[in-house]
């Protein structure tokens, strides 16, 4: 992620310019309000893309890390149905990783788990960042079904869009279980999991999701996982 000012230092000593991203990920985190809303925040990628449009891009159409029930919705939704698994991977699950023994869970590759109406409302912690303690003990419940069928700590990712979950997560996972990555969607932009366990957090009357309905968001937290 890099912001159009930073690119253009390199760029005036070059003769050509070969741009490789994907603006349907997320574009650097801008914190002034001010600048972001002066054009800060918007990528040389993206410029490219508005002022010279389609006839200068190539999309790079196959992917090799995750199951194709995975990559379906990032291919319909932010791809245009362009984005195929490479027979490789179309397939792959966690059994296929060692010692993992089947279950419910393992031979799943898509879990949603509803909680409207269970009471896990969304709180503010002190620093007015959401968090969700139900949804933390349904992600805990779920990750120790997936360790007990034998898939190791390190194959496994736990993420959430809010500092203020992250912190929950970690109080209730990192003693116990070290191995096991926790982060915000943002920062995990780039990486990969076999298994990854996404928590939304956002539960509320109001039917407010914040920077949830920011589908680059999704597209990034639904892509980091292979397998599950």
């Amino acid at each position: 992620m890099a912001v159009e000012v930073s690119c253009w230092i390199p760029i005036l000593r070059s003769k050509r310019l070969v741009l490789a991203g994907d603006d349907c990920q997320l574009a650097p985190t801008i914190i002034s309000k001010e600048a972001a809303d002066k054009g800060l925040g918007r990528t040389l990628f993206q410029r490219v893309r508005e002022e010279h449009g389609e006839e200068v891009m190539r999309m790079l159409t196959v992917q090799y890390r995750m199951h194709e029930d995975i990559s379906d919705w990032s291919s319909g939704a932010m791809y245009g149905g362009r984005l195929v698994p490479a027979d490789g991977v179309r397939r792959r699950t966690l059994l296929e990783l060692p010692g993992v023994k089947e279950t419910a869970e393992t031979s799943s590759v898509l879990v949603v788990i509803d909680t409207d109406g269970c009471g896990m409302e969304e709180e503010q912690d002190e620093k007015g960042s959401s968090r969700n303690e139900g949804e933390a003990l349904v992600v805990q419940e779920h990750l120790e079904r997936l360790l007990a069928a034998g898939v190791q700590e390190e194959s496994i990712g736990v993420l959430a869009p809010y500092n203020g979950q992250v912190a929950v997560l970690r109080d209730r996972l990192k003693e116990k279980y070290r191995g096991v990555e926790i982060g915000t969607v943002d920062g995990f932009q780039g990486r990969e999991k076999d298994a990854l366990l996404l928590s939304l957090v956002r539960s509320n009357t109001r039917r407010e999701v914040g920077f949830l309905s920011d589908d680059r968001r999704l597209n990034v937290a639904i892509t980091r996982a292979k397998s599950h």
